[in-house]
């Protein structure tokens, strides 16, 4: 197996959390094994600073948090940012400019908070109605008086992402072949109808890189999971990549394991096969 796993990267949504956005309890015992055997836990997501949920905050030794796929890397117990690659607003106008014509939800995240317009408010409270992000979204989120690009017009700030909500895969993979060729930016996929934009130097698999390099810690000593398209980057960056059941297919392809689905116990199956020796 190689050397002795010291730091475990997790994706949140449908890997580490469930349909549900908990642990569950077996992975939750397994993580707490780890912990003990001084493995590092660290969450890599697109959710942003605000969005991790107190299920994760909670982690036994949580020190490091990835989020934003990648933008900014905090130390939460010193309270420092150690790594942010964010978006210029001028890049980020002229994504908005030559996507202009495409029907979906437009946000933009600047310190962990996603801005949006009232009207895309609205259908992103009615597209979440009933599930368990819902929450997640009404406490992440902040109106606008107007629109993304009149908020970034008036505040020239950097910002972390651009966050689109299509309203299908085609429409996805139109809107990205459309923003193909603006430059400094690059793509998460975290969703099958949804495109998040960031800065193009860096990704899941950058950030994890970026860390280690901080911490000492070589790549084969990392096991990393996820689920979706935006993690494939962080599995091929770790000595051993997993991947969920239900992961996309693209991601199982480029993932060294797939385990058991994030209602199955996936990761808690992966720690005990990889790290705690069950």
């Amino acid at each position: 197996m190689g050397k002795k796993i010291k730091l475990l990267a997790l994706d949140l949504d449908g890997t580490l959390l469930n349909e549900e956005k908990q642990i569950t309890p077996r992975t939750w015992a397994a993580l707490e094994r780890a912990r003990s055997q001084g493995v590092l836990v660290v969450p890599i997501t697109g959710r942003p600073a605000q969005g991790l949920p107190p299920a994760v905050l909670t982690i036994p030794g949580l020190r490091y948090a990835v989020t934003s796929n990648g933008a900014t890397i905090r130390d939460l117990v010193q309270g420092e940012v150690l790594l942010e690659k964010h978006l210029a607003a001028e890049t980020c106008l002229a994504v908005l400019e030559k996507s202009a014509h495409f029907p979906m939800i437009r946000q933009v995240f600047r310190e962990g908070i996603g801005y949006l317009s009232q009207p895309d408010y609205e259908i992103l409270r009615d597209r979440y109605a009933g599930t368990a992000l819902l929450q997640y979204h009404l406490d992440t989120r902040q109106v606008l008086p107007g629109t993304v690009a009149e908020f970034l017009a008036s505040d020239r700030r950097p910002v972390e992402e651009l966050f689109f909500l299509t309203d299908s895969p085609q429409s996805k993979q139109q809107l990205r072949q459309t923003l193909t060729g603006v430059s400094d930016i690059g793509f998460a996929d975290p969703f099958p109808n949804d495109l998040e934009v960031i800065a193009g130097d860096i990704d899941k698999g950058e950030a994890l890189r970026f860390l280690l390099r901080r911490l000492d810690i070589s790549a084969d000593q990392v096991l990393a999971m996820g689920d979706g398209g935006s993690d494939l980057p962080l599995l091929q960056a770790a000595g051993i990549g997993v991947a969920m059941a239900n992961a996309a297919e693209e991601v199982k392809a480029g993932a060294d394991f797939v385990t058991g689905s994030c209602n199955e116990d996936g990761v808690a199956l992966a720690l005990e096969k990889f790290v705690l020796g069950e």
